[in-house]
């Protein structure tokens, strides 16, 4: 196996064996296929979607509200005889009171988001982690939005939250294609490394 290195001028590739360096630059052009593209549009897209999924949370705090006290007795109570700003605003520490949607939903689109952002342009260039940590990313928050589906949301934000796990798992089938395996795991070759035959 001979091992390429980047040259610390130039920036090429530089070995020994000058086929093995044709090969190896040979390899560096190959055209990104058009499935890692869909794969990185749908990244963009599920991201673009979130971020209205978000928007609609914070413009409808208020039916975000609602919909959880209906599942919660006391809050409902609260909420029957002293409307929503006595669950928002609770008079003291020893009542019950709705629980924070907005901030946690903005962080974690944040550093999902930037997470997602990143990782998109690893995998465009063919790293393998890349895939394996937008899948963990993309799995653990479908998870998180199949749990606030359960909590019983407004129709609104679980039509678009359904959309948004629709957009997911199509990110996750085409990313996982075999062209794009392909283009991550070309024959014989290792980032880096050409095995010789």
């Amino acid at each position: 196996m001979t091992m390429t290195t980047p040259d610390e001028n130039e920036g090429v590739v530089v070995s020994e064996d000058a086929e093995v360096a044709y090969e190896v630059a040979a390899l560096a052009a190959e055209p990104v296929p058009r499935e890692m593209t869909w794969a990185v549009r749908l990244i963009i897209g599920l991201i673009a979607f979130s971020a209205v999924v978000v928007v609609v949370m914070v413009l409808r705090s208020d039916d975000l509200v609602r919909a959880w006290a209906e599942g919660n007795p006391s809050a409902k109570r609260i909420l029957e005889t002293e409307g929503l700003d006595a669950l928002i605003n609770p008079p003291n520490d020893n009542r019950v009171s709705a629980p924070a949607f907005i901030a946690p939903a903005i962080t974690l689109f944040c550093v999902m988001a930037g997470m997602l952002g990143v990782l998109a342009v690893f995998l465009r260039n063919g790293f393998e982690w890349a895939r394996i940590v937008i899948t963990f990313l993309v799995f653990i928050s479908v998870v998180a939005s199949i749990g606030g589906i359960l909590t019983g949301p407004p129709v609104t934000i679980t039509v678009l939250t359904v959309v948004a796990i629709l957009i997911a798992a199509g990110l996750l089938a085409v990313m996982w294609l075999p062209a794009n395996t392909r283009y991550i795991h070309p024959p014989h070759r290792i980032r880096g490394a050409v095995a010789d035959d």
